[in-house]
């Protein structure tokens, strides 16, 4: 069976435009979550931005006690230099985009990270390629080698583009510590051998019987940040 690519293609400019629909008003039709609690994302003083602090700043919120008083969607990200606790702005089809405020935005692929826009380094494009019907690895029962193509911006804000021969190992569930549940999940580590030789790992962590992810940590790209997330709240 031939190997299908599966990402968007413009995925960057798609990100963008939410977050552009996203400033003008909180509410975008039924895909949008009510946001009046949190604000819109226009970087000033909403709950989002005060929520998704810099990794320097004062805030000793805890995340679970912040998710419990909030009735929407909720995932927990540290970004290296940010980190917080922020509401589902809007979704479409298997992606979900998610405010940070100061006119961030992360969106997140079938539960994983895809892009970034308004952080220190972004990432702007993530693409998959592999042999089935499943469209990411870990959807697979018994994940097979894959390949990823992911763009990012360097340090001096230019386009860099690279693809790696990845695999997915999943060992056997176990409890594993969310912000407000304890769930028991399957850690899949996940190796990505890039084409000017580099390796990076990162762990997803996926319910064992939809496959769905919870919570991951990875190094989008060579000598790029290390990102964590967690579901606190689902949207699913």
């Amino acid at each position: 069976m031939p190997m299908v690519i599966h990402g968007n293609v413009n995925a960057q400019s798609r990100l963008r435009a939410a977050l552009l629909r996203l400033r003008p008003a909180c509410l975008l039709g039924a895909t949008l979550l009510p946001l009046t609690l949190t604000g819109c994302a226009n970087g000033g003083g909403s709950l989002i931005t005060t929520m998704f602090e810099d990794a320097l700043g004062v805030s000793e919120a805890d995340p679970a006690a912040r998710a419990d008083e909030i009735p929407f969607a909720t995932i927990n990200i540290d970004t290296g230099d940010r980190r917080g606790l922020v509401v589902l702005g809007a979704q479409g089809n298997a992606e979900t985009y998610w405010p940070t405020g100061h006119q961030g935005l992360i969106a997140l692929r079938h539960e994983a990270l895809h892009t970034t826009v308004g952080l220190a380094h972004n990432l702007l494009d993530t693409a998959y390629r592999l042999r089935g019907d499943a469209e990411v690895p870990w959807q697979q029962a018994e994940p097979a080698p894959f390949e990823v193509t992911r763009s990012w911006q360097d340090e001096q804000g230019l386009p860099r583009r690279m693809t790696a021969e990845g695999e997915l190992r999943c060992d056997e569930a176990r409890p594993f510590d969310l912000p407000l549940a304890t769930l028991t999940l399957q850690p899949c580590t996940q190796v990505l051998n890039w084409d000017n030789g580099d390796v990076t790992e990162g762990v997803l962590w996926r319910d064992p019987q939809n496959h769905r992810l919870w919570a991951g940590e990875e190094q989008a790209w060579p000598d790029g940040p290390t990102i964590r997330w967690e579901v606190a709240r689902p949207w699913w």
